[in-house]
């Protein structure tokens, strides 16, 4: 598609946006430029970390900013640990998220913290919202109220749960008007998802202030997640916030425990099966959980295995690479769900176009259950094939892709005017 053509579609998608209309079937879709995040990125403060980033195509970070570690006794403020993060993300040009919660030891009688605020102590809650966005204010891009709700996170009941969101939002957007916020910040659950929790905050008014919804969509594999995110946008849809969703965590552990583990071999394919999937559907932001796995992992525990890469110490690849191409290819373009045209190829091959204003063109294909050989029959120079796990790129030969469950990256210059017929190979 030529330039004039593309800047033109995108005034008719920015249009549809701020009209607030559910998109026909088949309409293009704008993929946010700063989609791409990664959850507890940047701790290390240091230039190899924040380089790492840059490579990766994440914009976003997210970190709590834990009640505790700011407010450790009742009036004594230290911000350093927090100063020291922000200061040096802004200064890499990042973005942050910056979760609020949890309680602090002193609020309650037994000197314990319980991921519990009593009502007749709210407002000292209140009052650590007042004080840290106020601090962080112009530095902080988006706040998040709490953090998996309905997990074990919150002890109290959902009704005081919606007084916390109501009164944390009303003060953030008191101190900080322009600041993005965020609530909900729901997962699946232990017994799927928490209908009745998410209706009741927006049904409470808790959520008036709030510009878009965080969710969690943790899942046993990347059809599933889909299905998860599709019906709690479903929910969401109900109350204005369909095409607000940020998906503030996701991701898979590749040990431990955990019913979502997955072999290490198979996170690349993961990765990307997840990042296109809920791209497509309209997710705004998709923050991945997490950078790196800690250096001395427990082998039973799950939360030791989430990482793109396998430690600080050592940066190398167990779904990075993955990551950073939907990264780079996803971000700022134009899906095309009418594209590309196929001919011969059984449904379990998944297709996907997405166009930049530049003209790029981007086709990520796999196919759900064996293998397929796959002719791109088009006008382009030539076709550029991109593998996840690696990261390389190569011509491909003979314009033909052997497509099976690791999805697999075409590019080329041109856009929709070389975008190619997808051919079954006849042998």
């Amino acid at each position: 598609m030529k330039t004039n053509g593309f800047s033109f579609l995108i005034l008719i998608l920015l249009s549809a946006c701020a009209s607030h209309q559910a998109a026909p079937p088949n309409a293009p879709l704008l993929i946010p430029a700063d989609i791409a995040g990664i959850v507890h990125a940047g701790r290390t403060n240091s230039k190899e970390e924040y380089a790492l980033l840059d490579r990766l195509g994440a914009d976003w970070t997210l970190l709590t900013f834990n009640w505790n570690r700011i407010e450790p006794a009742e009036g004594q403020w230290n911000f350093d640990y927090y100063d020291e993060f922000t200061d040096t993300a802004k200064a890499a040009d990042k973005k942050i998220i910056a979760v609020l919660g949890y309680d602090v030891p002193w609020i309650h009688k037994d000197g314990k913290r319980h991921y519990f605020i009593p009502q007749d102590k709210l407002d000292f809650f209140v009052n650590y919202v007042r004080q840290v966005t106020a601090h962080f204010r112009g530095r902080v891009d988006a706040w998040c109220i709490w953090n998996e709700p309905n997990g074990h996170f919150w002890k109290g009941s959902r009704e005081e749960f919606f007084e916390l969101t109501r009164r944390a939002a009303a003060v953030v957007k008191e101190t900080d008007p322009d600041v993005i916020l965020l609530g909900g910040a729901f997962n699946r659950g232990v017994f799927g998802l928490p209908v009745q929790f998410i209706r009741g905050l927006f049904e409470s008014g808790a959520m008036e202030k709030v510009d878009a919804v965080a969710f969690h969509p943790y899942e046993l594999n990347p059809a599933r997640t889909a299905k998860l995110y599709s019906s709690f946008r479903a929910i969401a849809a109900g109350y204005g916030f369909a095409g607000r969703i940020w998906i503030t965590e996701v991701g898979y552990p590749t040990g431990g425990m955990y019913p979502t583990a997955v072999p290490e071999k198979k996170l690349p394919a993961c990765v990307v099966k997840t990042f296109v999937n809920l791209a497509v559907s309209g997710a705004q932001k998709i923050l991945w959980y997490q950078l790196f796995d800690p250096p001395n992992r427990v082998k039973t525990d799950s939360e030791d295995f989430f990482g793109l890469l396998r430690s600080r110490d050592d940066y190398t690849s167990k779904g990075a690479e993955a990551f950073r191409l939907c990264a780079l290819h996803l971000a700022g373009t134009v899906y095309r769900p009418d594209l590309p045209l196929r001919e011969g190829l059984p449904n379990s091959l998944r297709a996907f176009y997405f166009e930049k204003p530049e003209g790029t063109g981007t086709l990520v294909l796999w196919k759900e259950g064996g293998e397929v050989q796959v002719v791109l029959d088009g006008s382009a120079e030539t076709y550029t094939v991109h593998e996840p796990i690696s990261g390389n790129a190569a011509p491909l030969q003979m314009n033909t892709v052997t497509v099976g469950a690791m999805p697999v990256f075409v590019t080329w210059q041109g856009g929709e005017e070389n975008i190619p017929v997808l051919r079954k190979k006849i042998r």
